[in-house]
């Protein structure tokens, strides 16, 4: 697994208020991965590190999209952990 295959599973979480997924609109500022030394099993896992700018100041729209994406990477045989850091909506909804 590489980082541009963990850019592409972000390709299948979606803002939930834009319909529109997480890379297009450019939520992503990074996603890389980091061998996870201390996974159980033989198989060479991961840690997910994504850092995300929060698709608004909406704070449920934001929790759903951060179960998704926890969701979906920890669906990925080769993914261990997430690690999540969320920025603030760089233009937030007064």
């Amino acid at each position: 697994m590489t980082d541009d295959d963990l850019l592409h599973a972000l390709r299948d979480c979606y803002d939930p208020l834009t319909r529109r997924n997480v890379v297009d609109l450019k939520l992503v500022r990074s996603a890389c991965l980091t061998p996870d030394h201390e996974a159980p099993g033989q198989l060479v896992r991961f840690v997910a590190n994504i850092h995300l700018t929060a698709p608004s100041s909406d704070e449920g729209a934001t929790a759903q999209l951060v179960a998704q994406v926890e969701n979906r990477l920890l669906g990925l045989q080769q993914i261990s952990r997430v690690l999540m850091t969320l920025a603030p909506a760089l233009f937030p909804i007064l």
